[in-house]
């Protein structure tokens, strides 16, 4: 138990008091030997065991399946979003392009005469 303490990344203080609680909660060790291993009065050693307990056991909570989401940028999703609008004006831009070559070629009056007598029909 202690080797695994000491692998962990924390002060040396952290890993004493650690140990301590471990050796408490474990029966190996009285309170009043932790109080006086680590020169804290009863109240303050049970608060650190509280603090270390409950941080184990906030550590342990099951968390959402996969990889946590990344999350976009409002920049990069307002650029995509400017991206999609450009593209957009640029399929109008070509549309209307087309359909003034039409105009100017005068295919445009031949098609109006057709839908014209279509409807007369």
């Amino acid at each position: 138990m202690a080797t695994l303490v000491e692998r962990t990344e924390a002060s040396p203080e952290a890993r004493e008091r650690t140990k301590v609680i471990l050796l408490t909660l474990a029966r190996h060790w009285s309170v009043q030997a932790g109080c006086e291993r680590l020169g804290v009065g009863r109240t303050r050693f049970q608060d650190l065991r509280r603090r270390m307990l409950g941080g184990a056991t906030r550590a342990l909570e099951e968390g959402t399946a996969g990889r946590p989401r990344q999350l976009e940028d409002r920049e990069s999703h307002e650029m995509r979003t400017l991206r999609g609008r450009i593209a957009e004006l640029e399929r109008e831009l070509r549309r209307s392009e087309t359909e003034l070559d039409i105009a100017r070629s005068g295919a445009g009056r031949a098609v109006e005469r057709r839908l014209a007598a279509k409807a007369v029909r």
